[in-house]
């Protein structure tokens, strides 16, 4: 089994931080069992992670959730565009767009991340394998190199929880920090 870079998944998680603390959004997506996962991220941090009290959330979007979306951008355009049109409709400069990959290879993602960089999104991509083209093309990249494609969406389950973790330690922390008056954030 691969070794998680923790180095990686905290800097990936301070950037979810700030992305709260500055009103942007998170954008996420994956093909397959890599987009279940992209799901499960986003639905902890939009539930779990902030306190139901809190009025600020983070803005997160799974890319992954509306068949009709998909299955009509897939139909009219051609599959590749059913991530890469969707960032275009949704992210702004500065978003933080992260995609989730066994390969790093997947045309789709690829052509998502590139679209991302285009409107000058931060991008982070969680791969396997040897990160395909995916690792070399972001920011952030949140590899582990591992042989079979199980693994990786196993690695990339265990930096998903990290990073729903670390986000929420951080952001009670603030909040506590707000509460008492102290500065700091």
């Amino acid at each position: 089994f691969g070794q998680i870079e923790a180095q990686s998944v905290a800097l990936f998680t301070r950037k979810v931080i700030d992305a709260w603390r500055d009103d942007r959004q998170l954008l996420v997506f994956g093909n397959g069992g890599s987009a279940a996962t992209a799901t499960h991220l986003a639905e902890d941090l939009a539930t779990y992670a902030i306190p139901f009290s809190e009025s600020k959330r983070l803005r997160v979007l799974s890319l992954n959730e509306s068949p009709s979306i998909i299955t009509a951008l897939g139909n009219d355009i051609d599959f590749d565009a059913i991530f890469s049109e969707q960032v275009q409709q949704w992210a702004r400069a500065g978003d933080l767009v992260l995609t989730m990959s066994g390969s790093g290879n997947s045309s789709n993602l690829v052509s998502a991340i590139e679209r991302a960089r285009e409107i000058g999104c931060v991008t982070a991509a969680m791969t396997g394998f040897d990160g395909g083209r995916l690792k070399e093309m972001v920011d952030i990249s949140l590899h582990v190199e591992v042989d079979e494609m199980q693994s990786a969406q196993d690695a990339h389950m265990v930096m998903t929880h990290m990073i729903i973790h670390g986000f929420r330690v951080a952001v009670r922390s603030i909040l506590a920090e707000r509460t008492t008056g102290r500065s700091g954030s």
